[in-house]
């Protein structure tokens, strides 16, 4: 079995933001042909999710999470940095995800893709992705 681990930086340039980061994932599995990948972003105010990156629906998932998580909303984290909300948002959606790979690629369906939700830009964000298998 083969086990490695890389990480990558994705600069955010705006306060809430969607980023496609499935070419930077797959270019971290490296040499193995059937396994899974764990892919973790190191920080407490960004989110990762599998889904469509269509325009509307990059928009559409910041706009929602706006919605049922206002940043104006009343949060005791306030008092500390002000992102109080950006720290909920990325605990409901959470901050990782396991994907098969198959004959070396991460195996996704048709329209889905890895995405970075960022709640607290701009910021850099670092991304570890554990490949495990043969």
């Amino acid at each position: 079995m083969r086990v490695s681990t890389r990480e990558f930086e994705v600069k955010t340039t705006s306060k809430f933001q969607s980023i496609d980061i499935t070419e930077e994932v797959q270019n971290s599995i490296g040499e193995v042909k059937e396994g899974v990948a764990f892919i973790f972003v190191k920080h407490t105010t960004c989110s990762i999710i599998v889904n469509e990156p269509e325009g509307g629906l990059m928009e559409d998932y910041l706009n929602w999470i706006r919605k049922l998580i206002p940043p104006e909303g009343e949060f005791r984290h306030n008092a500390v940095d002000n992102n109080g909300h950006a720290h909920i948002s990325a605990m409901i959606i959470g901050n990782s995800r396991t994907l098969p790979i198959h004959s070396g690629m991460l195996d996704l369906g048709t329209w889905q893709r890895l995405i970075l939700l960022e709640f607290d830009g701009p910021r850099t964000r670092k991304v570890q992705v554990k490949v495990m298998g043969e």
